[in-house]
């Protein structure tokens, strides 16, 4: 039983696959037979907390087919999020996955933590003896948000080539590297008409959800600033991150520099990257922070139209009369407004 209860926390882990082979549980069971009714029942809970909380919910579970049901929810969610086909609810779903992993590793002692770490193969290293953790420079590397102060190497130890960490960095660090495996396994599946069909109408359900939401967004004004008259390259960085979409460096860059460059607030440009589904919002306000020169030495300036070309961030089928006449983002927003005025 005590052994069923961790697999039911952590129903990613391979064990409970195992689980699930020993027990000779198909998937054609999990989605028709009236014994698992319960955990398909769970697996739109999860989805659904996933898209309203972000975070896919925690349920009191007392008896063992509390727990059964409980960890096969995990598989069944899985399939019913691949089958809801939207960039931006996939990668919600994998990081309230990873969040509620991450709150229930907070309060596991540390040699359960380690044994979830292995899953991800990350070599964590414990002291009993002086009770310290430590984890491989390359692992730390590979998982740890660095663009925050606290996680830089450079206010970090590092002995022989492990860095010292906390239990609650280790929790993290298994929280970004199960949150990556989500994405890299959901990524590009596709959906069975199986499933599709005995879930159809909480499928149907979810997806006009988030067709809703995404509506919202679309109509929710950008700050200060009027969506309608920004230039096509900065309105398809704003539309793909708030989609999900994975955007480059350079292009977050270009909307962050771009909006502060018109004297948008932090909070004012929070609020637009809040809309993204893996939106976190102490690594944002970093980087815009630091964009806007609030905790850097310089307020970097947006790029221009021939940088934005050379990294492939203009949007070359949508170019207008007023890209051709402008060499600037910026430029094009302030004609566009000149343009409008004299209409009144």
């Amino acid at each position: 039983m005590k052994e069923l209860q961790f697999l039911s926390k952590y129903p990613f882990l391979n064990s409970s696959k195992d689980y699930v082979l020993e027990n000779s549980i198909s998937v054609d069971d999990l989605l028709n037979d009236p014994i698992y009714e319960r955990a398909r029942t769970i697996g739109i809970e999860r989805l659904d907390n996933a898209f309203d909380k972000k975070n896919v919910g925690k349920r009191v579970l007392v008896s063992e087919t509390d727990h059964i049901m409980e960890l096969l929810s995990y598989p069944i969610a899985r399939m019913i999020a691949v089958c809801i086909g939207d960039v931006y609810f996939l990668k919600r779903y994998a990081l309230s996955e990873a969040i509620n992993a991450y709150n229930n590793l907070k309060l596991e002692e540390i040699d359960s933590m380690i044994k979830v770490s292995k899953e991800f193969n990350l070599n964590v290293f414990y002291s009993e003896e002086t009770g310290k953790i430590s984890i491989h420079f390359v692992d730390y590397l590979n998982h740890a948000p660095t663009r925050y102060k606290k996680w830089k190497m450079i206010n970090r130890s590092m002995i022989k080539g492990d860095i010292a960490i906390h239990r609650k960095d280790l929790a993290r660090l298994i929280q970004e590297a199960l949150r990556s495996r989500i994405n890299e396994e959901l990524d590009g599946k596709k959906c069975s008409k199986n499933i599709f069909n005995v879930f159809k109408e909480d499928i149907i359900r979810i997806q006009n959800k988030v067709k809703l939401h995404r509506k919202n967004i679309e109509n929710t004004p950008v700050g200060r600033i009027d969506y309608k008259k920004l230039p096509p390259c900065i309105k398809d960085i704003i539309s793909a991150i708030q989609s999900g979409e994975n955007v480059p460096h350079m292009g977050r860059f270009a909307v962050v520099s771009f909006l502060t460059s018109l004297k948008l607030s932090t909070k004012e440009i929070l609020e637009i990257f809040s809309r993204a589904p893996d939106f976190e919002e102490e690594r944002t306000r970093y980087q815009i922070e630091h964009i806007a020169g609030d905790i850097s030495s310089t307020a970097y300036k947006p790029p221009g139209c021939d940088k934005m070309r050379t990294y492939g961030l203009c949007p070359t089928d949508k170019v207008d009369d007023l890209c051709k006449k402008n060499r600037h983002p910026l430029s094009y927003y302030k004609a566009k407004w000149y343009k409008e005025s004299k209409k009144k």
